[in-house]
């Protein structure tokens, strides 16, 4: 397989929302699907001190089995944290993914130990640090509260994204499922600029290989191929290598389903506009 340039990888290595958190809640920033927010640093170094350090090929399984029996760390690189069926069995699965800074896996069965209903993979060559679950059980009996408060709070931010991504495959057209990936890669990886002539448009890292897109959003190779024919014949798709440029005003109809799924009254509101989130999150408004 061919391996993503460096300029793809520093891009989703960015350091975007990786400073403290604002609070102990955790970051301001509204809840996005299939790419959850970094951990905060004192988690971060945490487990890179007490963790092993690996190195991956894309396509590689991270657990000898089905059973999830660490944390993993991503430190470099994209996975993939797929719910699927067992191999043999029919179903694509719906995938998530996880870029630099993040968890990979773990943080389902923890406490239980149970099964993780899935597979985790890399999706490119890969750096992550990987923590066994007793271990870090052992470990947290003498860490600081601050650490286990930092895990707790990222754990339930992780379940409310993947709660969001399985809503949006269960209720959306795969439209509003393809705006939904592209917004949560413009929020983290993006950058806005206004072009006169041209308005806000966002230049970000493609959201991983061809296939990788399908499977996140749950569409065959011909529907993306429509979808991404859509935007480019109406000139608001522009494929340049490893990257892409869309018009921010695409990705409205996808904020607005999830600011109305948000409801009135929330502790962090999504802004009316798509294009005021993208800023926000630029300018550091949301960390």
């Amino acid at each position: 397989m061919r391996r993503f340039s460096e300029a793809w990888f520093q891009a989703i290595e960015n350091s975007r929302f990786c400073g403290e958190w604002s609070s102990d809640r955790g970051p301001k920033l509204p809840t996005l699907c299939w790419m959850t927010h970094p951990l905060p640093p004192v988690l971060r170094q945490f487990i890179c001190r007490h963790g092993t350090r690996e190195e991956h090929l894309p396509g590689e399984s991270l657990f000898p089995t089905t059973q999830v029996t660490d944390f993993l760390y991503v430190e470099r690189g994209l996975t993939g944290r797929i719910a699927s069926t067992l191999d043999g069995q029919s179903g694509s699965g719906a995938m998530a993914m996880s870029a630099p800074h993040r968890l990979a896996a773990g943080n389902l069965n923890w406490i239980t130990h149970r099964p993780a209903i899935g597979r985790y993979v890399t999706l490119s060559h890969a750096v992550i640090y990987r923590i066994a679950h007793v271990q870090m059980a052992a470990l947290l009996e003498e860490a600081p509260r601050e650490i286990l408060w930092a895990l707790l709070t990222h754990i339930e931010y992780a379940h409310l994204s993947d709660r969001l991504g399985f809503s949006l495959l269960a209720l959306q057209s795969s439209e509003v499922r393809w705006q939904a990936l592209l917004l949560a890669w413009a929020v983290y990886f993006g950058v806005i600029a206004n072009e006169p002539g041209k308005g806000d448009v966002v230049t970000m890292p493609v959201p991983g290989r061809r296939r990788h897109i399908q499977q996140v959003i749950g569409v065959s190779s011909v529907t993306l191929d429509k979808l991404v024919a859509a935007m480019t014949e109406a000139g608001e798709y522009v494929r340049q290598g490893e990257f892409i440029r869309i018009k921010a005003s695409v990705l409205q109809t996808a904020h607005d389903w999830m600011r109305h799924g948000d409801g009135d009254g929330v502790l962090y509101p999504r802004p009316a506009r798509v294009e005021d989130l993208l800023y926000g999150a630029q300018e550091g408004f949301y960390d």
